[in-house]
């Protein structure tokens, strides 16, 4: 067994929807090629499967403990990366350069600031406060994107997360308890035209399609969340996925084909059947990355290493993925580097435009 000393944060259930960062001790898991995996439409693929094979230079890598980097293929050159992007430490909110520079600190008020969205123009982002504590009166805010004129947008007693922003710049999606129970929202960024999304759907952590008629978002059924898509026109709600354990978190692509989401299927104790699979050595469940198509199909797994949050590149090309580290990989899992973020500590939720 290796022990690793890494802090990282899990997010349990909607009620503590605010990472509590734990030491985690990393113990490794015997791996031997995986079983097929059934697909939504029923058709069968094959997950990746670690590998003991020797490391040799540029050679495929996979590790069997979970918090060990996973590396695959030639690296991403982070100089060609563009773009800004948006990171937290549940506390505060940063923005900085894909190679690490020109941070800003874009959210830094006392009390835990956290889960940003970028405006389509990248001069304002919207955010969840919690600075009464988390799930105590959470507020959607907005700030211009170098930490000014904050402001309070939804000013209401219950709780309010998980924001995105609609790739016209006209509306923000949000969740809120406010009406009961967890649902879906829309408001303009002025906090005007407030709107509830019409459906009785369990909406949490919404995600714009990139045409804007479409949300993802991760809802309860029975015990478990899982992925859907909604459409905002005629109100229909689609399962994306249906695995053991818990899904969430999804981010849609910026071309419109696929959604990347977070899930706990290859966490041992949600799949006792399961020849590969993985754990965190501690209390809390193991999560990777994974892709599936907007229509629910070809299911896949990014990469085995730990991670719970994910974005996309503007190009679509790559994947910000928040684990024990912030790191991007190639949408087929290769190339990871990992980012330096200026001296902050902790990857929390990011954003990139």
């Amino acid at each position: 067994m290796r022990m690793c000393a890494v802090t990282t944060s899990f997010v349990t259930r909607h009620i503590v929807a605010v990472a509590t960062l734990i030491a985690v001790l990393c113990s490794a898991a015997g791996c031997t090629p995986a079983a097929p995996v059934q697909t939504p439409g029923g058709s069968s693929s094959s997950v990746a499967t670690p590998t003991t094979s020797p490391p040799t230079p540029r050679a495929t890598r996979l590790a069997h403990v979970g918090y060990t980097p996973v590396e695959t293929g030639e690296p991403i050159d982070i100089a060609s990366l563009t773009g800004r992007i948006l990171f937290d430490n549940f506390e505060d909110i940063y923005a900085m350069d894909p190679d690490g520079s020109d941070v800003v600190t874009v959210a830094g008020a006392p009390g835990p600031e956290f889960d940003g969205a970028w405006s389509p123009d990248g001069k304002w982002v919207v955010y969840r406060d919690s600075r009464r504590g988390p799930n105590n009166d959470d507020e959607i805010y907005i700030a211009a994107a170098d930490g000014s004129r904050g402001r309070n947008l939804t000013r209401n007693p219950e709780n309010d997360w998980g924001p995105d922003w609609s790739h016209d710049g006209s509306t923000i999606a949000f969740n809120s308890t406010r009406d009961g129970a967890m649902r879906g929202y829309l408001v303009n960024p002025d906090g005007s035209n407030l709107r509830r999304i019409a459906s009785n759907a369990w909406i949490e952590y919404p995600s714009f399609s990139p045409d804007d008629s479409k949300l993802a978002f991760m809802g309860a059924v029975g015990s478990d969340y899982s992925i859907f898509t909604i459409d905002l026109a005629t109100d229909k709600v689609t399962k994306l996925t249906d695995d053991p354990g818990e899904e969430g978190w999804p981010a849609w692509s910026p071309d419109g084909s696929t959604i990347a989401y977070s899930t706990q299927r290859d966490d041992c104790r949600f799949t006792p059947g399961q020849q590969a699979c993985w754990r965190t050595g501690d209390v809390g469940p193991y999560s990777d990355i994974w892709l599936v198509d907007a229509d629910g199909s070809n299911p896949r797994r990014v990469t085995s290493e730990f991670g719970q949050f994910v974005a996309w590149s503007p190009d679509s090309e790559y994947l910000l993925i928040s684990g024990s580290a912030l790191y991007v990989v190639r949408t087929d899992g290769t190339g990871r580097v990992e980012l330096h973020t200026g001296g902050v500590s902790g990857a929390g939720i990011p954003d990139w435009r």
